[in-house]
Parts: C-alpha cells; structure tokens; sequence
C-alpha cells in the first residue's frame, strides 16, 4: 500500500483524535467500546477508573504492544495525486502538445481537486500492578493523524498553463504525532449491590506537528518527515474516571480525557498553516456481563475537533470535515477460556465518516500469554486492524 511509509514511520514515533486512537485490539473489535469494559491492563486508553478492576487471581499484566493503522480515503486521494505525476510527466515530454493533450492533465487535476484522505496508526505499551490498597498502570502510547489535501489553483484549469508548464497546484500532508506517558492511579469501594471504580491519569504529551506541502507534480507522500516540516510542542494533561459494576451484571462508566485544552501550530509553509486541538472529551456507557458474553455500548458526549484551523490554501478546507463524535456498540462471547470472539458497530454522530462493522477474536495460551487481532470495515477505502500481544504473571 502506499500508505505503508508513513504507518511504519509513525509507528515508533499516536478517531481521528486524541481520545480515539486507541489501538486495543479487544475494543477495536467492539466497535470501540471500553469506558465500562475494558480491563484493568488496558484501562489507561480508556478509563482510568477501570485500573481497578480485577480478579483476585491476577498479578502484573504487561502490554507489549499494541499496534494499529486505519485509512480513510474514499475518493482515492493519495493514489490519484502520486498519479498526477506520472500522467503530467507524460505531458512534458511531448514536443508539441496541445490543448487536447493539456485536457487531459485538467482533467486529472479536476479528478484530486479538494479531495482529503486520513491516516492514523498507533503503538500501545502498558505494565498493570493491581493492588487493594491502590491500583497502579503505567502506560505510554504514540499515535499518528494525517490529513492529505490536493490543494488545485482555478488557473491550473486553463490549458494555456498546462502547456506553458506554469503550475501552481500543490498538495499537502498535514498531520500531528502525539506520544504519551503517564500513570493510572485507581481505587475501588465494595457497595452492597456492587462496586463503584475511580482513578485519574495524569500524563505527559509531546505533540509534533507536521505540515508537509509540494508542487502537485512533485508530492511524495512519504516525504513528509522532512524536518522543515514538523513543529515540537510538550504539556502535561489529565484524565480522570469513574465506573459502576453492579452484582446483577450490568454496569456503567464515566471518562474525562484530555482535560486540559491545547492548540498547536504547524510551521508555515508556502503560506499554508494549520492548528490542531486536543480538547476535553467525555464519553458515557453501560454494559451487561456474564460468564460467557459482555455487552456493551459507548457514545461521545461531544465532538472531539482535531483541526480547527487550515488557512492559506487556494481551496478552502473546511476544519469541521475531520470532527467525530462517536457512538459505539459491541458484544464479546466466550465460548471457551482460551478463545474469545468479537463483533460491534461504529458511528461517527458528526457524519463526517461512514459508519463501521468491527470483529476480531482474542486466544489466551495456559492463562499467560494472550494475542488479540481485530480488523473494521465500511468499503475498500475506508477500513483498519490492530493487532497486540500480553502476558499475564
């Protein structure tokens, strides 16, 4: 795939945003709940509070690691633009062209013309100590959030430019790579009918942002790590959580992510800047457990930004188009100890991507060693996997 350099790139460098790039392979295959569900290893990209949650028979659980990727791009962004290239070089070598042979390099232009694609990929770590007294889980996550934009100039759309090889045309990648650490911090209290779980996570973000942009006829998407192009930034930033599991099975949860409210800069290029928001996201859920089956459902409060600004394009991008607000839904059944099979459904309430079917499975190895896959698909242009191992001591 030719989106593979930036996901290996970003990969040891962090929907579309800050609290949805978790790549756990349980939730992802849930559809992406966890805020009520997820246990005590992967608590921190979820809901801190959940740190606390275990049984009596577990130890230190290590997380090593973690890895996703999703690509979002349904008009074929980044294929067509790396296209362009081939079809203009065609075009330059002619001796005489003319308005016809400038015609079709228009209409290559009109094809990629203020189209967009997203690229996320992740990498997860975590070491959980369960404990009575206070529930410990150190955590650290990268996360990677691209956005190509072919950015085509009106007067690239007159033949005369075409054939005088004056393009103004330009596209670029403008993305943002968040790497975290920090430590969950949880407690429980035994109720009557119950227990109720409430931890905080404070962390440290590094954000680096990205704003690569090339003539039409010269972008390559995996030159984007140029460092001309990239802007470092770093702050402190909070989580906080709670959560309810009642004796009957159902049960409910609360997460604050991201409390703390930053924007950072991209570096200008060629007089186009952007900025990027991690703001404060809350996301509710309920769930019913059994033995043999956990079912579950997550929905976002309110829409997680990403982007709020992209100025000095010849086409406008409207920031709003990258917005989520997502509602999930999943089931888990285990038929057995050693095998657990997955299945949930995605939606984005902002309307800004395609609603998705999740499925994965996760196979445990003498109660130690435990591998999880899981894949999500809308259409051929639009899907993703993850994929992580664990070890139980």
């Amino acid at each position: 795939m030719r989106y593979l350099p930036l996901c290996v790139a970003a990969a040891f460098a962090s929907s579309a945003h800050a609290n949805n790039h978790s790549f756990d392979a349980r939730s992802h295959a849930m559809g992406g709940v966890g805020v009520s569900t997820a246990d005590f290893l992967t608590a921190p990209f979820h809901n801190p509070a959940l740190t606390a949650r275990f049984n009596e028979d577990d130890g230190v659980a290590l997380l090593i690691p973690s890895l996703g990727a999703h690509v979002n791009d349904p008009t074929d962004t980044i294929e067509n633009v790396e296209d362009f290239s081939d079809i203009y070089d065609q075009f330059k070598s002619l001796t005489n062209p003319t308005e016809a042979d400038a015609q079709v390099v228009i209409d290559q232009l009109k094809v990629i013309q203020g189209n967009y694609a997203q690229v996320q990929v992740g990498t997860q770590l975590a070491i959980a100590i369960p404990n009575k007294s206070l529930s410990v889980n150190l955590f650290a996550q990268v996360y990677a959030d691209a956005l190509v934009f072919a950015d085509i100039a009106d007067e690239d759309l007159d033949p005369s430019n075409i054939i005088n090889q004056d393009l103004n045309s330009q596209a670029l990648t403008m993305g943002v790579v968040v790497s975290e650490i920090g430590v969950s911090l949880a407690k429980s209290y035994k109720l009557a009918t119950g227990e109720i779980y409430y931890g905080v996570s404070p962390k440290y973000q590094t954000v680096n942002t990205i704003n690569y942009i090339a003539d039409i006829e010269n972008f390559e998407f995996d030159d984007w790590d140029d460092d001309r192009y990239q802007n470092d930034q770093g702050n402190m930033n909070l989580d906080l959580g709670v959560a309810y599991q009642h004796n009957a099975g159902f049960g409910f949860g609360f997460v604050a992510k991201n409390l703390i409210k930053n924007t950072y800069d991209t570096e200008v290029i060629e007089g186009v800047y952007g900025q990027y928001d991690i703001s404060p996201i809350y996301t509710v859920s309920a769930n019913y457990q059994t033995r043999y089956m956990t079912a579950a459902i997550d929905i976002q409060l309110n829409e997680a930004e990403g982007y709020s600004r992209l100025e000095g394009t010849s086409n406008p991008f409207d920031t709003d188009n990258d917005n989520q607000q997502i509602a999930a839904i999943g089931i888990e059944f285990v038929p057995a100890s050693w095998v657990k099979l997955r299945t949930g459904y995605q939606k984005d309430l902002s309307n800004n991507s395609d609603d998705s079917m999740t499925a994965g499975l996760g196979l445990a190895v003498a109660n130690t060693f435990n591998i999880d896959l899981s894949a999500s698909y809308s259409d051929e242009n639009n899907m993703g996997v993850a994929f992580q191992t664990s070890f139980n001591f």
